[in-house]
């Protein structure tokens, strides 16, 4: 049979039993939130946005409100909540039915199934996830600050020697961070082991859970077919996904063993857990069992935390060489603040309003996950007089709400005035952060390293450099235009920027601060 026989018939199968459902269940079904007319045969698949779909379906809510009901082909429900009332009354307030994870094909085929934010609800997901968390309480923070603050001024010195390589330091700094904070792994500066590895691993996730993004997300019979086959190329990546993850999430956690059964290395996380399930009495099979959960664990904020802070920072870059007032005044807080003689500390974190507002400016102006991770619901569910299917994939537009000009006016604008109030930081704005990070009990358990990280690295880069954007053949700056890539994860792309010390004494600052 060949492989357009296979898909043709896969297709109409699909369709079939697609309006069977449709056709069985019509009556037992409520009023499904708005959206685009279903087809018969596969609803709503073929209206999916293939480019920039957070933007696609803002646009819709203009139209049909803030929440768009899709339907997939399996009688499959897709809800789409574009603004924070609607996710926060479902996903947090109605967490006991929406903290779930659709079982998925391709999280499988990627070779990512053991990762604890794609997790179903349960026990798994428990476990795994106290085993990442429990580091990075706020008590537990306070171990990684000095990591944080060496890796910062680590990162001034690389990116002043190169700063044309700045998105591939960026990538290194954050890789870097989470190796010693989780594994207690130090890698040089021109490390070629860990950080590409890690940069390679993350092609699948930014690829693959893009919803549309595979046709074998909708019809699973396709993924018996051989890698041979013409038009079959998915397998091939799925299979190259699959040994990326595989190294990704088991050399650091050997090497980290091996160092602490010698007794050697910096104390990490990985280290800790180590002790602790030594310290228990297990036996021969619980212990594996439980360090198969350290080691998920370590590699949960290994492949979360290094890649989307790292995308954060580097879109902050973007936004300075955007707009130039921003750092004037930024500078000059911290010339007050800090003086010029030494480099920004955590510390002087509350002396600091600006650079605490810039910071918070950068994680809403441009979302590493502008659809958040999809919820699926446990149980039949109601809101504003719309019925929600138990099973609905439930997608929050982070990246809508982010710029909603009602919440966020000119939302375009880099502009950190929005979280301040008489020189201090305005506790009644809203914050970004109770956003971006997620909603309910599947909010980002990494959050505080990253906010720590961000404060930290963007206090330093301000106070020694001054980010231009490039200059054209006449002297006149180049026009920096805004690009960011479609995928589940989404990074700036296209810019780049002029770094350089913004004086003898910051150039100073950056050299001294290896001693």
């Amino acid at each position: 049979m060949s492989q357009s026989q296979i898909i043709a018939g896969s297709l109409l199968v699909a369709g079939f039993v697609f309006a069977l459902f449709r056709s069985q269940s019509g009556q037992k079904r409520g009023r499904l939130p708005p959206g685009p007319k279903p087809s018969w045969f596969l609803g709503n698949l073929g209206d999916i946005p293939k480019e920039l779909p957070w933007v696609v379906y803002r646009d819709w809510g203009l139209l049909y409100g803030d929440i768009i009901g899709l339907q997939l082909p399996g009688n499959q429900t897709m809800i789409v909540l574009n603004s924070p009332t609607a996710a926060y009354e479902l996903l947090d307030k109605r967490s006991n039915i929406y903290s779930d994870r659709p079982k998925s094909l391709i999280v499988e085929l990627m070779g990512w199934s053991w990762n604890t934010p794609l997790v179903p609800y349960g026990e798994e997901w428990r476990r795994t996830r106290r085993a990442s968390s429990q580091h990075f309480t706020p008590k537990a923070m306070l171990d990684h600050l000095p990591v944080l603050e060496e890796e910062s001024r680590r990162l001034l010195r690389i990116v002043r020697a190169d700063p044309d390589r700045l998105r591939e330091l960026l990538e290194f700094s954050f890789a870097a961070t989470t190796l010693k904070t989780m594994y207690g792994i130090e890698i040089p500066s021109d490390d070629t082991t860990y950080s590409p590895l890690l940069h390679a691993a993350l092609e699948g996730p930014t690829e693959g859970l893009m919803a549309g993004s595979f046709l074998v997300e909708h019809i699973p019979i396709l993924q018996y077919v051989p890698a041979w086959i013409p038009g079959a190329g998915f397998q091939r990546k799925f299979a190259k996904w699959r040994k990326l993850v595989d190294e990704m999430l088991n050399m650091p956690f050997n090497v980290a063993k091996e160092a602490w059964l010698k007794g050697e290395g910096y104390h990490s996380a990985t280290h800790q857990m180590l002790d602790h399930i030594s310290q228990s009495n297990l036996t021969s099979e619980e212990t594996a069992d439980e360090e198969r959960v350290a080691k998920i664990g370590a590699a949960n904020v290994y492949a979360a935390g290094s890649d989307t802070t790292f995308s954060t920072l580097l879109s902050f870059y973007m936004a300075m060489a955007l707009h130039p007032e921003v750092q004037v005044k930024a500078q000059a807080e911290l010339d007050a603040v800090i003086g010029l003689d030494r480099l920004p500390e955590f510390t002087d974190r509350a002396k600091l309003p600006y650079i605490n507002a810039v910071v918070k400016e950068a994680l809403r102006w441009q979302n590493i996950v502008p659809l958040g991770v999809v919820h699926r619901s446990t149980e039949d569910d109601e809101y504003e007089g719309y019925f929600i299917p138990q099973g609905s994939l439930v997608f929050a537009n982070i990246w809508a709400m982010m710029h909603n000009p009602k919440e966020y006016p000119d939302p375009e604008r880099f502009k950190p005035e929005r979280y301040l109030k008489d020189g201090a930081l305005n506790r009644d704005a809203p914050d970004p952060a109770d956003i971006v990070f997620g909603f309910g009990r599947r909010v980002c358990l990494g959050k505080n390293l990253a906010d720590a990280a961000l404060f930290i690295n963007i206090a330093c880069a301000l106070h020694v450099f001054r980010i231009t954007p490039p200059l054209e053949a006449d002297g006149t700056p180049k026009n920096v235009k805004v690009k960011v890539s479609t995928g589940f994860l989404s990074y700036p792309s296209g810019f780049t920027c002029v770094i350089k010390a913004r004086s003898p004494g910051a150039e100073a600052l950056i050299r001294e601060s290896q001693t």
